[in-house]
């Protein structure tokens, strides 16, 4: 969207503007072109060029129209609240914005944070990359190092999100705003229930509970992967002058190279991790050499990219019973895998799973393919 420089400075002449200030706005403005990011001056013009009213977005943020803060926690009820079960035990706390919310979050995420050049080994939520990519880096390695980081999401705080705003040239106080957007508080009960080590290593954090990214907001994959950009070239750089490879999906830090001499020591990886604000999570630090099974992203690495041997059975045994014994029969007796599940419900997962396995081996997805096409989903 282009800034309509002319109609600008004729309509800040014709009200008496100063010539420094229309020169400071002109300056503003020029600057945030150059970087093809939308020009906006304070929380009324955001509102205006989002297309909402100015009322319902400080209401949302809880200020008055002074910019004081007069209901801090106003904007943390328009977040729906829920948990899903991770694979291995535990669970993830999922903040889910209102309908309004997310659509003025996806309008930053489109018109804003897309337009920032992230780290080419930055390979999670970035269009045209997926977990194929991000495996691929590592493809044939002699040792691969993977490394988790530590509650990346709540290490991203609003202060930080700011700095995001603040650097891609915005002013201060509309900074904040975009900050106070996009992330949320967590309730007191989701900081208690960190483990020690987690309760000992973000003790600065579990003490304040700031806001923080929600996992849910549409803004959080991109801010989170703005704020390790800085992280990624410094492993980009450290990379080139060892000869290894490095990549990032998300949280997860790949390290991969021919000769184990030639990756980094822990402690220079964690070095830079820490001083880039971020944390290792010790328990999910992993050696794979050759000769073992090496896995990326949840993809094997060893012998070209593929999807393991033990998900593609565990799909081919589905689609074998269902054509056995047929759908309904097969429900009942995974009842515990698949609770309310019916035989519509468990197409589409079925299908949906082929799928992903298309999208990394065509030739194993084909012959799934066919044999699901011959199960008779009314039996």
């Amino acid at each position: 969207m282009s800034f309509p420089f002319e109609q600008f400075i004729q309509l800040a002449k014709s009200e008496s503007k100063s010539e420094d200030y229309i020169k400071e706005c002109i300056s503003y403005a020029i600057s945030l072109s150059e970087k093809s990011l939308p020009v906006i001056f304070s929380l009324e013009h955001l509102a205006i060029t989002i297309g909402i009213q100015s009322k319902y977005l400080r209401d949302l943020l809880g200020e008055s129209k002074n910019g004081i803060n007069y209901n801090h926690e106003h904007k943390y009820s328009r977040y729906n609240y829920f948990k899903l079960n991770k694979r291995r035990g535990g669970f993830r706390e999922i903040m889910s914005p209102s309908k309004d919310l997310k659509f003025i979050q996806k309008w930053i995420l489109v018109n804003i944070l897309s337009k920032y050049p992230l780290a080419l080994s930055c390979n999670g939520f970035v269009e045209n990359k997926s977990i194929f990519d991000n495996a691929k880096v590592h493809e044939k390695s002699d040792i691969i190092l993977k490394i988790d980081l530590l509650k990346f999401y709540d290490t991203i705080t609003e202060k930080r999100v700011y700095g995001v705003f603040k650097s891609l040239g915005y002013i201060n106080n509309l900074a904040y705003t975009f900050a106070k957007i996009t992330t949320a508080k967590h309730r007191d009960s989701y900081w208690l229930g960190f483990n020690d080590d987690s309760k000992t290593i973000l003790k600065n954090l579990v003490q304040v509970k700031p806001p923080i990214l929600p996992q849910g907001a549409p803004t959080s994959p991109m801010l989170a992967n703005i704020v390790a950009t800085r992280m990624d070239y410094r492993f980009e750089g450290l990379a080139r002058k060892m000869n290894f490879n490095y990549s990032r999906y998300a949280d997860d830090l790949t390290f991969s190279s021919n000769s184990s001499s030639q990756l980094p020591s822990l402690s220079t990886i964690k070095n830079i991790i820490e001083e880039e604000g971020f944390f290792i999570n010790k328990e999910k630090i992993k050696y794979m050499k050759k000769g073992a099974k090496q896995y990326v992203t949840g993809l094997s690495t060893t012998n070209g990219i593929n999807v393991s041997k033990r998900y593609r059975k565990n799909i081919s045994e589905h689609i074998y019973y269902c054509r056995k014994f047929g759908v309904n029969s097969h429900l009942a007796a995974r009842k515990e895998e698949f609770p309310n599940f019916n035989p519509i419900k468990f197409h589409n997962w079925l299908y949906g799973h082929i799928c992903f396995i298309n999208s990394i081996n065509k030739k194993a997805s084909k012959i799934l393919l066919e044999d699901f096409n011959k199960i008779d989903w009314f039996l």
